[in-house]
């Protein structure tokens, strides 16, 4: 009989979740304590594209709407990006990394690339590629499983015996 620890080990949302607990640990430990993954996240997309709406950024960060909000008003309240307004539509907000931001992403970069070397380290390069690929696939299912009008929710799947499925 196998135990219980062995069984989650067949789950890949536990995995997934432990590989994540991995991550949590390394990042505050490898990177930084102070800024977060998601804030990192953040700071990286308006590295690459400046002067952007809050809305195309957490599309970018791949963040939901709340979770933008929040990570926004840290970072912005820290000082590392800035909101003004659209010169070409005084109604949009948009939003830069401030000069303390670029600093901060600059030197926050390196740390998180060595951080996910060691992440991944125990794995070779094909098998590093192949984690990448396989995530990848998962990551990009995400849209289509959430448009999926075929997909129940829990609390909506009912016993053969009170007259379901």
């Amino acid at each position: 009989m196998s135990t219980s620890h062995e069984d989650l080990r067949r789950h890949p949302g536990h995995l997934i979740r432990r590989a994540q607990q991995v991550h949590y640990w390394l990042w505050n430990a490898q990177v930084s304590a102070e800024v977060t993954s998601p804030q990192f996240a953040v700071l990286y997309a308006l590295r690459a594209e400046k002067n952007i709406d809050q809305k195309t950024l957490g599309e970018r960060a791949s963040l939901d709407r709340s979770t933008t909000a929040e990570v926004v008003a840290r970072l912005k309240s820290r000082g590392l990006i800035q909101r003004f307004r659209d010169p070409r539509d005084r109604r949009r907000n948009l939003l830069r990394l401030t000069a303390a931001g670029v600093r901060t992403t600059e030197g926050l970069i390196p740390r998180a690339v060595r951080m996910n070397r060691l992440l991944v380290s125990v794995l070779s390069e094909r098998e590093q590629s192949e984690l990448l690929r396989m995530l990848n696939l998962v990551v990009d299912a995400d849209e289509r499983l959430r448009n999926e009008d075929s997909l129940e929710q829990p609390w909506q799947i009912t016993s053969p015996a009170r007259g379901g499925r």
